[in-house]
C-alpha cells in the first residue's frame, strides 16, 4: 500500500538542494530563465515558499512511502491555504525517484493524496507542469486532472534579431 507521511526532517535538506538544481534547470529548459540567473532565482522562490522548512504553515511535505517494500519511493509536496474559506490546494512539488517510475506508484500516491485533501475539506487542486514533461503530463490526466491552461511562446534566434535590424 503507497501512503504519504510527513516528510523526515533528516530527508528535507537532501531534498530541497536537489529540488533547488532541478527547478532551476527545469526553467532553463522551458526558455523561463536565463542560466546564469536560474540557480539564485531557484533559491529565492523555495526560500520565500518554504521559510521555515517543514515548519512552514499550510505547507505540506510528505515522503511517498511504500508499506509492502517498506521503502521511500519519492515525495510529494502541497499548499493548502487552511484559513481560507474555500480551500484550493496546489502542488508544488512531486516525484517519484527513477528506480521506481512507471510501475502506477504515481498515480497511487496522488490517489492517497486525495484522501488527504478531501479530508482536509479541500474543494480542488491544481499544479503546474512543464511542457516538456509530457509522462507527468498523461500522469495527471489518467487520475482526473484538466487542462486549465497553455501558456506558448516563440523564440527567434539571434541572427534573427540581428537581421532585422534592432
Amino acid at each position: 500500500m503507497i501512503t504519504l507521511i510527513p516528510m523526515d526532517p533528516s530527508d528535507f535538506d537532501a531534498y530541497l538542494a536537489l529540488s533547488i538544481v532541478e527547478y532551476a534547470d527545469d526553467k532553463i529548459r522551458s526558455g523561463n530563465w536565463h542560466p546564469e540567473e536560474a540557480l539564485d532565482r531557484s533559491r529565492q522562490e523555495f526560500e520565500k515558499l518554504l521559510f521555515v522548512g517543514l515548519q512552514t504553515p499550510n505547507q505540506f511535505i510528505y515522503t511517498v512511502f511504500d508499506e509492502e517494500r517498506d521503502q521511500k519511493l519519492g515525495m510529494l509536496w502541497v499548499n493548502v491555504p487552511m484559513a481560507a474559506p474555500h480551500r484550493e490546494a496546489f502542488i508544488f512539488d512531486f516525484r517519484i525517484d527513477e528506480a521506481f517510475r512507471g510501475q502506477g506508484f504515481g498515480k497511487k500516491a496522488l490517489l492517497a493524496l486525495d484522501e488527504i485533501l478531501i479530508r482536509m475539506g479541500v474543494e480542488s487542486v491544481g499544479l503546474h507542469v512543464f511542457a516538456f514533461n509530457t509522462t507527468a503530463l498523461e500522469l495527471y490526466k489518467r487520475v482526473g486532472y484538466e487542462i486549465t491552461n497553455i501558456n506558448m511562446r516563440k523564440v527567434y534566434t539571434a541572427s534573427a534579431v540581428k537581421s532585422s535590424g534592432a
